[in-house]
């Protein structure tokens, strides 16, 4: 499900900035971006996405810095004194000489360098587990008022495909009608033609072992029962995208079914409608948690 969520914060001497989107997706996918140095904190990020986020591909973009950036630096006394000590030794030696001023001394090679204390993991856990927990909840927001509105359409669906397996339904009585009807008028044809006594043991025969390839009472019976758990895993509290996604494989199995067995004209028409359904729905569970 797609969403966007984002927060700044300052803690423990860290500033913080956050952007997490999301895009639909079956299964979880994350990509991190994170500032030169932290690193180390990708498995307890993307554990602590794991734990708000089902599925979907997730792009983090994380910028840590510290609030005094100067305390990344520091002194080489030894080589201050170095040059110091030459440069006084030079002036002695050679008339003219004069000695530099300190902001000369600080751009010498190896005077100032870069502090050799390395960012600590669990020192800025705590300001980045925060600054994350703030912009999943953003992110869950507006995933959430998503997601409403997709079950509003999905319930919409489901009562369409309710309606229609109802039809059908209906119309069972009348495939084994009309094959009678019209197996007896072709054959009565036929033999009247070819002046042939009829014998009806082998209408009854045929009409039964059709009635038989074309009962399709146990597939809307497993239909219906699909659409009932369907509509039991959209009232859990718990994910349950991928347990809508198989229901939805299922009943489109149990519709193709029942076109391919029943072979009537006005059953086709119900289940291509179906089928258009359910695919619609598919589409959308796919992006579900």
């Amino acid at each position: 499900m797609t969403g966007f969520g984002g927060a700044n914060t300052r803690r423990n001497g860290y500033v913080i900035a956050s952007e997490i989107k999301t895009v639909n997706n079956r299964y979880f996918k994350a990509a991190l971006r994170i500032s030169d140095g932290f690193s180390s904190l990708e498995p307890r990020i993307e554990f602590l996405l794991r734990s708000k986020i089902d599925r979907g591909t997730i792009n983090v973009q994380l910028n840590i810095r510290r609030e005094e950036n100067l305390s990344r630096f520091q002194i080489n006394e030894a080589a201050l004194s170095y040059y110091i000590d030459r440069a006084r030794r030079t002036a002695e030696s050679e008339s003219g000489v004069v000695l530099g001023s300190a902001a000369e001394y600080f751009r010498l090679p190896g005077v100032i360098e870069e502090s050799e204390r390395t960012e600590s993991a669990d020192a800025s856990w705590e300001a980045v587990e925060e600054n994350l927990r703030l912009a999943l909840d953003a992110l869950t927001e507006m995933r959430r008022r998503e997601g409403d509105e997709m079950g509003k359409a999905i319930h919409a669906h489901c009562a369409d495909l309710t309606s229609r397996i109802a039809k059908i339904e209906e119309l069972v009585p009348s495939v084994a009608k009309r094959y009678r009807e019209k197996l007896i008028e072709r054959v009565t044809a036929i033999m009247a033609e070819h002046r042939l006594d009829t014998d009806y043991t082998d209408f009854i025969r045929e009409i039964a072992l059709f009635v038989d390839k074309s009962d399709i009472s146990e597939e809307i019976v497993r239909f219906r029962s699909h659409l009932e758990q369907f509509g039991a895993a959209m009232k859990m509290s718990e994910p349950s995208g991928k347990r809508l996604d198989f229901l939805t494989q299922e009943m489109f199995r149990e519709v193709n079914t029942i076109g391919s067995k029943a072979n009537f004209s006005e059953i086709t028409y119900w289940v291509v409608d179906m089928k258009t359904i359910i695919e619609k729905i598919r589409e959308m569970v796919q992006n579900v948690e």
